[in-house]
């Protein structure tokens, strides 16, 4: 795989004309997790959804639904729930969730040792998520650190960072346009790692490759996110938004769709820009 250094510009250039806070207005808007999350906050607080949120991330891989099926799964379950009595409680009603939601089905048991280590090694963590919800704002790199170290996992993993992305949409208010600036590693899923391909980013065999091997997809969204000023946890939505595209159009078709959804967030030709940046060969 090699890099291409200059594209690194030309979108860096495409995001930040486009804008953080028509990002923040796309995350609101059109990412599901968001909505299910904030149900759960409006329900139950923001102290208990973020902890809700970080733990049940953890365990959101291999599922056997959609992922916004899994959180609209959690919306429901955890929305109805009563506020938990102790930590333990809380943890049961996590394990309870893992078992009851059809999602994780897959490696269940593995999931459910995984949030048991994960509460037992970060439990004074957690705990003060607990009493100090805003500690997902304040101090977001040091939980991803003491989460990594609790599950003796690489920060960069996939479901390290977007844990700390859930928790953050559970502390933070609806309608509320303040980014999190903080550096955490793009999670390079399969929606990321296609439009990484079809943005000529990396030149690669195919966006499978960028998939298995994302450590090189991560430095170039880093390089994206610091010199468009969009902090990754909010360069996430915007690609996560349309980033199925390239997968199920071709490239004009793609593109048209692509304007047709971020023209309703921002202006048509800022929209245009990020459509030609973005897709310019197919996924494959």
């Amino acid at each position: 795989m090699k890099l291409n250094e200059e594209r690194i510009n030309e979108i860096s250039d495409a995001i930040k004309d486009f804008g953080i806070y028509s990002i923040l207005r796309l995350e609101e808007n059109y990412d599901p997790q968001f909505k299910s999350i904030q149900n759960v906050s409006q329900r139950i607080g923001k102290n208990y959804s973020s902890a809700y949120s970080l733990l049940v991330s953890l365990v959101s891989y291999r599922l056997a639904m959609k992922g916004e099926d899994w959180w609209d799964c959690f919306s429901k379950y955890f929305s109805e729930k009563d506020i938990p009595k102790n930590y333990d409680e809380l943890i049961k009603n996590v394990i309870d969730f893992i078992n009851s939601c059809r999602g994780s089905i897959i490696g269940r048991e593995n999931k459910i040792k995984r949030i048991k280590k994960v509460s037992l090694n970060a439990r004074d963590l957690l705990i003060k998520i607990l009493n100090e919800p805003n500690l997902i704002l304040n101090e977001p790199n040091k939980i991803m650190k003491e989460i990594s170290k609790a599950l003796n996992s690489q920060e960069w993993r996939k479901t390290i960072s977007f844990s700390i992305k859930m928790a953050y949409y559970a502390v933070k208010d609806r309608n509320e346009l303040k980014p999190l600036l903080i550096k955490i590693p793009l999670p390079i899923d399969l929606r990321i790692s296609c439009i990484t391909y079809t943005s000529n980013l990396i030149d690669a065999e195919s966006y499978k490759k960028i998939l298995s091997s994302p450590k090189m997809a991560i430095y170039a969204w880093d390089c994206i996110s610091e010199k468009s000023g969009v902090p990754q946890i909010h360069l996430d939505s915007l690609l996560w938004t349309i980033g199925w595209i390239p997968r199920n159009m071709g490239i004009k078709e793609g593109r048209k769709k692509v304007v047709d959804i971020l023209k309703n967030i921002s202006d048509e030709e800022k929209s245009e820009k990020i459509a030609e940046q973005f897709l310019i060969k197919e996924c494959r």
